[in-house]
């Protein structure tokens, strides 16, 4: 598992990806149906992870 201080970082990277392509989607182009689907399993996959370590970086910072 990657180190708990990249963590955050990382997993943040990830959902400002993927906003950023649903986006866009929505805005300037839109994306097939196979890609709108993996770019939200991927924000779905990336949520637990992004509260863990959120968690974990405010319990370490204090």
């Amino acid at each position: 598992m990657m180190k708990k201080s990249r963590l955050f970082p990382v997993t943040v990277m990830v959902m400002l990806l993927c906003l950023g392509l649903m986006a866009i989607n929505w805005l300037i182009l839109p994306l097939p149906n196979w890609a709108v689907r993996s770019i939200g399993l991927m924000m779905l996959a990336d949520l637990p992870m992004l509260v863990y370590s959120r968690i974990r970086f405010v319990q370490n910072h204090q």
